[in-house]
């Protein structure tokens, strides 16, 4: 009997309403109405975007570029307008208008659920699938940091690729629609990283169909489907043409384009260009490399710790609760060392030791996910087992990283962009999309074969248990006292050291800025080294605590694969049915994750929205003195922060900062920061910035603001140009000039200053007008006289003198000068990125299509309810 409508809507309402009911208990603060969530990320966009929202309430939009971070940059690198799509809508429909992060966490499910249906999985195993994949840790622990866009772009991959799935099943109009739409949500979260590997993904999967379709003489079909993708997916990149193509022409100005390399000996392993690196350097890019040890985390997390948890309890911060409570290095230093209680149960934080310089937590997929896989890759056929293995290896080859440089380094110099992201970690989001994807397939072939293949099953069993024999022979032998040499370092120096002073751990201890817990671990190993034996103690504690951590994991990994094995078998020789199977499979995936899970995500987690300004971004006595400053263009240093240039941008939300926080900060502010804001910090480019105060901490533990005199204001006429030949040259002559005098000036920009003469005392020029995107001087002089102005350097800023258009050009590396002539002027900056107009025409015009397209569609599925209707 064909099923009604209701009938087979039924199970796909039953599942949403599990992934919305897990994602509520899970989440449970988040209902609270005065309740938001601690993020750190978060915090520190918004004090990166604050003045581009103050913008927004003067003028009705988001200004182009932003004065508030690294001097100026352009805006639409943190909040941007862009013309009207309808993915809003979708996006919004999708999330069911539920609350950060319940909305991230229901997202991943269906879209999940839906790639589920797509390759034809029945709707309970697409529910063990989905939970598998939106609680894995990856999406906790970004959470947590305040990784949205990044969560929201992996939430939406499995959906994606749902869509070229229909195509390679030669659905094509389906598989069109839903590519589009799904590839244009993907993108518009912003986070290219985790748009370049889901094309990854995609171009892995599309290969391997396509060679199965030459091999069966049938090639026209995939080709047919590569190529309906191919165009669905542009139709999603350029309903999103305003932000990418802004992000790809910033790229080119950006760090990430190159970074500036003053001695080409000192840069190895380095491809060097011009003395730039080509991309990001190898040394920053993968500075968070995943350790080789360090990837069984994928089914035992503790093999190297468990990193730093963000919540709070009682305003401290903490990892696990049971650790505190157990932890030997805890012990000790409370018992031996006569630490307070509350001190020291916040060193179990220093239980992670594994490759990176520091982790908010392991990347766990799930023991019984992980055993589920392996089962799969066993008992699958061959049309999806090579492809979801092969790109399930490739994401753990690239997480490794510079720890795997013979495939990464060679991909880091040659494969496209892909000298632009750093962290190589995130690659392991490959494995956990493609994991639960082989699982559920794997599920699915066991439930629809009326004939087992017991053989197989029995393999599985055998491998899954070798990994557990590899995982015992690891903690039987692993030294547990060997860390990552940046940690080492400090520690050798602090214990070694012959005659420790508080100094030389206060200089340790700025390394460490980041890391509450180890920054209170260096302490008590700094208290220790009075006694050599309390000392050893210590380290023998921690690594006691540590073979505990990863011991205990694989005894909790063991139970659960051993609980849904025993469950596969019991439904192999037929004592329980399909039901049971997956009822038990799918509670015991959820226990396994979830409870894990809440160690990074819980009621800590979140805080009192009254508090929340205040909390991040409280005003300190240093801020209302400086806002007591009218002057509308001036700058300021915020010493007190452990690294102004890298993890600043609350005072961004105050004020114009020389510092900031952004990962693709521009290429040449990022080289002035190199080599001359940090280390010894040069002076007169503080003066050429117009750094009108540092904020300094006084003795007693306030904040202070500290006028400069030596500021040069907003613009000046320079008596001297000293031409150089390259942009190391230009570095090297900051080191010793005086800005106010003289300008300096690469030789490519000389034709742009013929004919100027010497600055006299009366020549005059001053800021008239100050706007994010529109800045007014106005100069008197008897001479044509070059003009300096304490504005960053940006190829889209455009002169106009008296109206006129007039060249701009580089001066002291980062800012802006001009040839003024002799007699009064109305000198006008503005900013007119060609890039956004045209972006913007383009998302207009694929907003347009891709609406026809959704409304056709539509029309397409119920027309037949029409017809039948009407007869």
């Amino acid at each position: 009997m064909k099923k009604t409508l209701w009938q087979q809507a039924m199970p796909h309402l039953v599942s949403i309403a599990i992934f919305l009911i897990v994602a509520l208990i899970f989440n449970k603060p988040a209902l609270e109405a005065d309740t938001v969530m601690k993020q750190g990320d978060i915090a520190n966009w918004q004090g990166m975007s604050h003045q581009s929202f103050q913008y927004k309430e003067k003028h009705g939009r988001f200004p182009l570029w932003t004065t508030n971070m690294y001097g100026g940059m352009p805006a639409y690198q943190i909040a941007m307008d862009g013309p009207w799509t309808p993915l809003g809508y979708i996006d919004v429909v999708l999330q069911l208008g539920l609350p950060k992060p319940i909305n991230i966490f229901f997202l991943a499910c269906v879209c999940f659920y839906i790639l589920c249906m797509c390759l034809r999985i029945r709707p309970w195993v697409a529910v063990i699938g989905g939970l598998a994949f939106a609680y894995s840790t990856t999406f906790p622990i970004f959470i947590g940091a305040g990784h949205d866009t990044q969560m929201l772009a992996l939430a939406y991959a499995p959906a994606v690729l749902g869509g070229i799935m229909l195509l390679f099943d030669k659905k094509y109009l389906s598989g069109f629609v839903v590519t589009a739409v799904f590839s244009a949500l993907q993108i518009i979260q912003g986070h290219q990283q985790v748009t370049y590997y889901m094309f990854l993904v995609i171009g892995i999967m599309s290969l391997f169909f396509l060679i199965q379709g030459i091999r069966s003489g049938k090639a026209m079909q995939p080709l047919k489907a590569i190529g309906l993708a191919a165009v669905a997916c542009i139709l999603g990149i350029m309903i999103n043409a305003v932000s990418l193509m802004t992000v790809y022409d910033y790229a080119k100005e950006s760090k990430r384009n190159g970074q500036l390399v003053m001695d080409k000996k000192s840069a190895a392993n380095e491809v060097i260009s011009n003395n730039k690196t080509k991309g990001l350097s190898k040394s920053y890019a993968f500075q968070w490399s995943y350790g080789v040890t360090e990837s069984f985390t994928l089914m035992f997390p503790g093999v190297s710790g468990y990193g730093n948890h963000g919540g709070e309890r009682d305003g401290d911060t903490y990892v696990f609760p049971q650790l505190d409570e157990n932890s030997n290095v805890a012990k000790y230093a409370n018992e031996k060392l006569g630490w307070p209680e509350e001190q020291a149960t916040r060193l179990s934080g220093y239980l992670y030791w594994g490759d990176q310089p520091f982790t908010a937590g392991p990347i766990y997929l799930g023991a019984v996910v992980c055993m589920l896989f392996i089962f799969s890759m066993v008992y699958l056929d061959g049309k999806h087992k090579w492809w979801i293995l092969t790109a399930g290896i490739l994401g753990i080859l690239l997480a490794l990283g510079k720890h795997f440089p013979a495939l990464n380094y060679f991909l880091f110099d040659h494969f496209p962009l892909y000298n632009k992201f750093r962290v190589p970690t995130m690659a392991l989001e490959i494995t956990g999309l493609v994991l639960p994807i082989g699982a559920a397939l794997g599920l699915e072939k066991l439930l629809s074969d009326t004939v087992i293949d017991l053989k197989k099953v029995k393999l599985a069993g055998f491998i899954t248990a070798g990994v557990f024999v590899v995982a015992a022979l690891l903690y039987f032998t692993m030294d547990y006292s060997s860390e990552n040499k940046q940690r080492t370092a400090a520690v050798t120096q602090l214990i070694s050291s012959p005659n420790p002073n508080r100094a030389a751990f206060d200089s340790i201890n700025n390394a460490f800025a980041p890391m509450e817990d180890n920054k209170l671990f260096e302490a008590l190993l700094f208290q220790a080294r009075a006694e050599p034996t309390a000392a050893k103690g210590v380290l023998t504690a921690m690594r006691k605590d540590r073979q505990s951590a990863f011991g205990s994991d694989i005894m909790r990994s063991l139970l659960f694969v051993l609980i849904a094995a025993g469950l596969i078998f019991l439904f192999v020789y037929k004592r329980i049915n399909a039901l049971v199977l997956l009822a038990g499979l799918a509670l015991v995936t959820a226990i396994d994750l979830l409870t894990f899970d809440s160690k990074y995500l819980n009621k800590f987690s979140y805080g009192s929205k009254e508090n929340y300004e205040a909390s991040e971004f409280p005003m300190s006595a240093a801020d209302q003195a400086i806002l007591q400053d009218k002057d509308p263009n001036f700058r300021v240093l915020n010493t007190t922060v452990g690294d102004p240039y890298t993890q600043d941008s609350r005072t961004s939300y105050y004020h114009k900062s020389i510092g900031g926080y952004h990962p693709a900060r521009l290429g040449i502010y990022d080289d002035l920061i190199e080599y001359q804001l940090s280390g010894s910090p040069n002076m007169a480019v503080f003066n050429m910035l117009n750094t009108k105060y540092f904020i300094q901490q006084t003795q007693q533990g306030g904040m202070v603001a500290v006028p400069n005199p030596n500021a040069l204001g907003n613009c000046w006429f320079v008596q001297h140009v000293q031409y150089v030949n390259s942009p190391v040259e230009d570095m090297k002559a900051l080191n010793n000039f005086n800005p106010a005098e003289t300008a300096i000036v690469e030789n490519a920009f000389k034709s742009s200053l013929e004919g100027a003469t010497p600055a006299d005392s009366l020549a005059t020029i001053k800021q008239t007008a100050f706007d994010n995107e529109d800045i007014k001087y106005e100069s008197n002089a008897t001479a044509a006289h070059v003009a300096v102005f304490s504005e960053i350097f940006y190829k889209d800023w455009k002169a106009y003198i008296d109206g006129k258009p007039a060249p701009i050009a580089k001066a002291d590396y980062v800012l802006r000068a001009l040839l003024v002539p002799a007699g009064k002027h109305a000198i006008e900056f503005k900013f007119e990125p060609k890039v956004y107009n045209t972006g913007s025409t383009l998302t207009t015009i694929a907003s347009a299509i891709l609406t026809l397209l959704i409304l056709g569609y539509i029309f397409w599925l119920v027309r037949p309810l029409i017809v039948k209707n009407k007869k």
